[in-house]
């Protein structure tokens, strides 16, 4: 008795991981396979080599047919060293060439005032069609159109396209020629700054040697010409804003200082220098104040000593006799000291010896006591005179004080108008200043204006092209093969994404990685459902079918019962019929097989039993009330109900422990049980059985479904690694 396998619950999948879930397979999906896109490549080279081989001819074609251009290149310098030699002799400062000075020469290269410049130097008005070039075929065919359209659309509103323009001013036809040459120069002009450097170039584009190179003349010619008139211009404008200005100022600093001297008049202000005679006079008093307070208060002192000397009485005299000054020196005074002196030592030296009772010291005593007497005199008179003295400053003090007070009142009666001459001294100094200043500019840029010294000159005169610039025959060549090499792999990549479905083994092969067990031929019957026998099979269909189980066994790799199951990746792939067959052909062959039609797509046997009914209680069948024929070992059992066509009640019942009890006790006498699993179009169904398969077909028909479908299918990790190849069904 047959026994339901484990790999029959659990896929058997070899080389997978058990982790390997759904999200693994769609988080693979987020990245490009470079390989496949390689592969895409080789398989449509062949149009994208077409593509480049006719682009790259068209390109070469164009080239050869536009007229050749030639340029003549030159550079002009701005001469830095040149300006600052003008700096040195002129003693004006002129500004540093920055990146902003750059950029303004760079723009009047391209103005059109300089075009204008070169069209009258080259006298370009007298033969304008020297300037005309040879249109390309496009942008020939482009005017002949817009020429077309707007003579149809002059029709239409009923003028004459051929009407002649009212003619206007021969004055302003000629500046508009002149307008319009200039711009063709503009057009043919390139200028740009060299690197970092104050070098610019220019490249003038023409339809020959000659023309370029003097053109090319005419724009550096013109350029420095412009430069010096602007520099001339500018110049004459400041040297007479400068004289106008200057004559402005002087006349200015004039009437300020009339205004100045009038205001003095009117006031009485008298000035001594730069300053007022009230202002010198306080100032004046002031210092002698200070100077009187200070000899007062040293008479003072000496006053006051003298009253001490006097209280202390003759005894101290001749102490206090030399701290009291005199007026005048006075010998006799020099005298007394002396002698007052020479008798006190004179004293000390007879009392020492004779005694002070000695007749001779009574003496002198008497006569120290008279000198005492007239030292204290001088020093009473010498005290009397500090007081004198000290009582002259005092009053001078007082004197000072009143004339100070006297002379502050005048001079603050002059406050207000001492004020107002300030502002008017100050006016006149400022422009007496201003117009100083001035007058040095001026001179600064007259002397300017003798240096004839630009600060450009031509670096590299205009050359004669030795050869056609344009058009470049490689670049156009080079433009072709990119365009045509992106064109014909846009429409590779086009042909790849609408291919409709897989058509062939080998896209079969490249697309899954199955080898094709058979190729068949779809069996057109007009509202056929396959009848549970049918007639003999072809050679070839028979063996697709053993190539069938031949893999079918070589993938399984063990004895006992077989499980295979045939999925589709859309209905209406033949897969139901192909099922059949191969369980019909192994049942032919002894080989007892269960087939399990889970799409209900075959008809019906007669038996009557079904999964659903099983699974919800009926009796479980055994293998020969199943059977089809009495002869054929081939049991069949329909997924559900005849009154149902719906697969999805039967994939309801797929993961219980019931389905798998009725697949093992209705397949006790089977060697092989054949799945025939629904489209993976309609639903989950079929994934809900793959883990009762052992191993898996796909079936595919071409032109059913696409290649992104079936490469969906059989990279599901359900399917993956039980596939043993596919079956293709030619339509």
């Amino acid at each position: 008795m047959n026994e339901l396998p484990s790999s029959l619950r659990f896929a058997d999948r070899r080389g997978v991981d058990p982790s390997y879930n759904q999200q693994g397979t769609g988080q693979a999906e987020d990245y490009i396979d470079l390989r496949e896109l390689l592969r895409a490549c080789f398989r449509q080279a062949w149009v994208v080599v077409l593509c480049v081989i006719v682009f790259a001819g068209l390109a070469i074609a164009y080239a050869f047919s536009l007229q050749p251009k030639f340029t003549s290149f030159a550079t002009v310098l701005l001469d830095q060293d040149r300006a600052a030699l003008v700096e040195l002799i002129s003693e004006q400062q002129t500004e540093a060439l920055r990146d902003g000075i750059v950029q303004s020469e760079l723009e009047i290269l391209k103005s059109q005032e300089l075009a204008l410049r070169v069209v009258d130097n080259l006298h370009l008005v007298d033969r304008p069609d020297i300037l005309d070039t040879t249109a390309s075929p496009v942008a020939a065919t482009i005017g002949a159109v817009k020429n077309g359209l707007g003579g149809l659309v002059k029709s239409f509103a009923g003028g004459d396209p051929d009407a002649p323009v009212a003619a206007q001013a021969e004055a302003d036809q000629l500046a508009a020629m002149k307008e319009k040459l200039a711009l063709r120069l503009r057009g043919m002009l390139t200028a740009e700054r060299m690197g970092r450097s104050y070098v610019l170039g220019l490249s003038v584009e023409a339809t020959s040697p000659e023309l370029a190179q003097e053109i090319a003349k005419g724009f550096v010619d013109s350029y420095l010409e412009f430069g010096r008139a602007g520099d001339a211009a500018a110049l004459d404008s400041a040297v007479a804003w400068l004289r106008q200005r200057t004559d402005d100022l002087r006349q200015a600093a004039t009437d300020a200082g009339r205004e100045l001297e009038q205001y003095r008049i009117d006031n009485g202000l008298v000035s001594v220098g730069t300053r007022l005679l009230s202002e010198q006079e306080v100032s004046e008093l002031m210092s002698q104040l200070i100077l009187a307070e200070a000899e007062a208060s040293a008479a003072r002192a000496v006053a006051a000593h003298g009253r001490d000397a006097v209280a202390a009485g003759p005894e101290a005299a001749l102490a206090n006799l030399a701290s009291l000054p005199s007026s005048a020196p006075d010998e006799a005074i020099e005298q007394l000291r002396s002698e007052f002196l020479s008798l006190s030592r004179e004293r000390s030296r007879v009392a020492e010896r004779f005694g002070a009772e000695h007749a001779e010291v009574v003496a002198i005593d008497q006569r120290l006591q008279s000198l005492e007497g007239l030292l204290f005199d001088e020093v009473k008179r010498r005290a009397t005179q500090a007081e004198n003295n000290a009582d002259v400053q005092t009053r001078r003090v007082a004197a000072l004080r009143e004339g100070l007070d006297s002379a502050t009142k005048n001079a603050s009666a002059d406050t207000g108008a001492q004020y107002e001459l300030m502002q008017l001294q100050e006016t006149a100094e400022s422009y007496k200043t201003l117009y100083q200043s001035a007058l040095t500019r001026l001179e600064r840029t007259v002397n300017q204006l003798s240096l004839p010294i630009v600060d450009a000159r031509v670096l590299t005169a205009p050359d004669m092209p030795s050869g056609a610039s344009s058009p470049q025959k490689a670049k156009y060549a080079a433009i072709g093969i990119v365009l045509g090499g992106f064109l014909g792999a846009l429409i590779g990549l086009v042909r790849e994404l609408t291919r409709s479905a897989l058509k062939t083994s080998g896209d079969v092969r490249r697309a899954l990685g199955l080898p094709v067990l058979a190729s068949v031929r779809r069996k057109r019957l007009a509202g056929w459902r396959l009848p549970l026998t049918g007639p003999r099979r072809d050679r070839a269909l028979m063996n697709g079918l053993r190539s069938m189980k031949v893999a079918v066994d070589g993938h399984t790799r063990r004895s006992g019962l077989r499980t295979v199951a045939f999925i589709s990746a859309r209905p209406g792939e033949e897969r139901e019929r192909l099922a059949y067959e191969f369980a019909e052909m192994l049942a032919e062959h002894g080989i007892s097989c269960l087939l399990l039609d889970v799409a209900q797509n075959i008809r019906r046997p007669q038996h009557g039993h079904n999964l659903v009914d099983i699974l919800d209680g009926d009796a479980v069948p055994s293998f020969g009330e199943l059977t089809v024929a009495p002869a054929l070992a081939l049991a069949h059992l329909p997924g559900g109900p005849a009154d149902s066509r719906d697969p999805g009640e039967t994939a309801m019942f797929a993961g219980s422990e019931r389905m798998a009890e009725v697949i093992a006790a209705v397949s006790q006498q089977a060697q092989y049980i054949v799945l025939d699993l629904p489209a993976a179009s309609e639903g989950a169904c079929a994934r809900a059985f793959a883990e009762y398969a052992q191993t898996a077909i796909l079936v595919h028909r071409t032109g059913r479904a696409s290649d992104r479908e079936v490469q969906a299918l059989a990279m599901t990790p359900d399917w993956d690694e039980k596939l043993c190849g596919a079956v293709l069904v030619e339509s």
